[in-house]
């Protein structure tokens, strides 16, 4: 009989037969968590939370600027309407909530003559009165352009807007007076299995923060166990063996030991009788933890010390390098995320405003406020390199003292002055 190489290599590993456990692997959907299930994850489960906050906080608490403005744009009095509108935090909220459920929208509601169901018209908009938040379990998209096919799920021309607590009316919205939010991109196809939204963030951590939950809990119980009182007590296997009578009167007597033990801290013992106690062994409990921990820290985009909050310890552990690391990162999803969404809602403001006669910019660059903030030492040897340059520019005529003043006064560095040709007047 010939023996093929495959079958000779199973009789020899075990390995690949037909029973063999490690050739049946495969991909196994759960279920997808529900509305309900998000919702106590992020109000009682502080990792969750911080999976879905984080990003969000840190890429909106610095605020923004315009640049590549005019100069007859004020800015202030815009970053007063923004004020105004609570419109940061109203950006926030909606990424926040995209993150945990899938999806948002932002709604700007916009007075312009028209419903809230026909397109938005810029031409006659004369006010944006506010902005409202609603998460996508109580927004449904509809009206799809049948020719995109499943793409279509992602831009919608209205969406169908739930109002709980009540009547359960329906409003429709268009499409032109929302901004989308969406938690976690996925194919077009896998979002019509989810009423035209993706899935959370914490469906691709649920793994690891179930796992990290169950093995914190054993740990608990191992430590609460951690020592075990030992009796030897004359006599005790009969009393357990004999009358019910008699296994509750020995169960008393080891209670009462116990409690004189914890309570009193005084133990009287019959002379025939033993105490003692046996402490377990838990050393690699805090490496098996930390293996978990490290399992759940890879699910997530964010660095140790971020997500749990930890001091860096040991030698040269400063942890700016990762924290830089990680900053950037943000800076990254600010352009992605937050510099399309604050576009929008900034040409919708610039249209209301230019139809009351307000100067508006024609161009205009968005640019978020650094995260990372310098130490002293940092900005004074920043500061004094600036002037170095400044001062061989000016040495060498490309600039002159005049225009790197500006420079400083803009940038808040000098404090603005009087004016020579307004000197010595009365």
């Amino acid at each position: 009989m010939q023996i093929r190489g495959d079958d000779y290599a199973n009789a020899i590993t075990g390995l690949a037969g037909a029973k063999d456990k490690s050739s049946y692997g495969y991909v196994l959907e759960r279920p997808k968590l529900q509305t309900e299930t998000l919702s106590v994850l992020y109000e009682q489960d502080a990792m969750s939370a911080r999976i879905v906050d984080r990003l969000v906080d840190d890429a909106t608490r610095e605020g923004f600027t315009l640049t590549g403005t005019d100069e007859a744009f004020d800015f202030a009095s815009v970053q007063s309407e923004l004020e105004d509108l609570d419109a940061l935090n109203g950006i926030a909220d909606a990424w926040r909530w995209s993150r945990l459920y899938g999806g948002a929208i932002l709604i700007m509601v916009v007075n312009d003559g028209q419903t809230m169901d026909m397109p938005l018209n810029l031409d006659t908009a004369t006010k944006l009165s506010s902005l409202q938040v609603v998460e996508a379990p109580f927004v449904n998209p509809s009206g799809f352009n049948p020719g995109l096919g499943a793409r279509a799920f992602r831009r919608p021309s209205h969406y169908d807007i739930t109002v709980p607590f009540g009547s359960n009316a329906i409003r429709k919205v268009h499409r032109s007076r929302t901004i989308r939010f969406d938690g976690m991109r996925v194919a077009p196809t896998r979002m019509i299995q989810n009423n035209g939204w993706g899935p959370s963030i914490l469906e691709r951590v649920y793994t690891e923060i179930s796992q990290l939950g169950e093995v914190m809990g054993y740990a608990r119980s191992i430590m609460h166990d951690i020592s075990i009182q030992v009796y030897k007590l004359e006599g005790l296997r009969e009393a357990l063996c004999g009358s019910a009578q008699d296994q509750q009167d020995i169960k008393g007597v080891m209670e009462a030991l116990r409690m004189s033990v914890d309570n009193l801290h005084v133990l009287a013992l019959d002379k025939n009788d033993e105490y003692s106690e046996v402490n377990r062994n838990v050393s690699g409990l805090d490496l098996l933890l930390n293996q978990f921990i490290d399992g759940l820290t890879r699910a997530t985009d964010y660095p140790r010390p971020v997500l749990l909050g930890e001091t860096p310890s040991g030698l040269n552990a400063s942890g700016d390098s990762t924290m830089r690391s990680y900053f950037d990162w943000v800076a990254s999803q600010q352009g992605l995320k937050l510099t399309p969404v604050l576009t929008e809602l900034l040409n919708v403001l610039f249209a209301v405003r230019k139809n009351n006669n307000e100067d508006v910019p024609e161009e205009f660059t968005i640019d978020f406020n650094p995260l990372w903030q310098p130490t002293a030492t940092e900005k004074a040897d920043t500061t004094l390199k600036n002037s170095q340059s400044d001062q061989i520019y000016m040495l060498n005529g490309v600039t002159s003292a005049d225009e790197v003043r500006a420079r400083l006064i803009s940038e808040g560095v000098l404090s603005p002055l009087e004016s020579p040709d307004r000197a010595g007047e009365t």
